[in-house]
């Protein structure tokens, strides 16, 4: 009976310490990692001019990760660390490149608002037009490119024309119900449109006929 309490009592021992072990590592899986040396901003900011200008030179659909990596001068690794796939990397590089937006124009004029704010934007994007007009060929035909376009530079600018647009309805030189979504969405698609209609980026006159015609609240219709 002794050696078999003292065989029962050996055997809850050890179950007891299988089970403080397992807890301990249940406990230290929960437990967050710890962090590892802060990223380059430097390697981000090398990685997006790379694939902005691979954009530029062989279009979406050519564009590569591997080439990416190969042109930042950086590891598929870090390349894989920072972005999942070539969407995500797209989106990311067109975010930062609509950041070179200047501030919304507040001047107390609508027309006045409108006009240098699509100046400005024409601008920025001369900059980078052959990337840009690289990725709305695959707009239409790629989903992903298409949300990760319309919450990237899309949704910039549109924020912008959403101020622009109240900020006239504030002043009383719109009409309190006003369609601010379709006035804040209007000058960037015609721009585009005239892009594609006319095989041409749309200069100071296409401006101009633009703010004449839909936001200069004082002239004849």
């Amino acid at each position: 009976m002794d050696k078999g309490r003292e065989l029962g009592r050996q055997m809850a021992d050890r179950a007891d310490r299988l089970a403080e072990a397992v807890g301990s590592q249940a406990q230290r899986a929960r437990a967050p990692a710890r962090r590892g040396r802060p990223r380059d901003p430097g390697v981000d900011t090398a990685i997006r001019a790379a694939a902005l200008l691979l954009l530029a030179e062989v279009g979406y659909a050519r564009l590569t990760m591997d080439d990416v990596a190969a042109r930042a001068g950086v590891s598929k690794a870090s390349l894989y660390l920072r972005w999942p796939n070539k969407v995500a990397l797209v989106a990311d590089a067109l975010q930062q490149r609509s950041g070179a937006v200047p501030q919304t124009p507040d001047t107390g004029s609508l027309a006045s608002d409108v006009r240098g704010f699509l100046r400005a934007l024409l601008r920025s994007r001369e900059q980078a037009s052959r990337a840009l007009s690289a990725v709305s060929g695959e707009i239409a035909s790629n989903p992903e490119l298409r949300v990760a376009w319309r919450r990237g530079m899309a949704a910039t600018f549109t924020g912008c024309l959403r101020t622009i647009v109240s900020r006239a309805i504030e002043r009383g030189e719109l009409p309190a119900d006003s369609d601010v979504e379709l006035l804040s969405l209007l000058p960037l698609s015609l721009l585009q449109t005239w892009r594609q209609e006319h095989d041409e980026r749309p200069d100071e006159s296409v401006v101009q006929r633009i703010v004449a015609q839909f936001y200069t609240p004082d002239a004849p219709r």
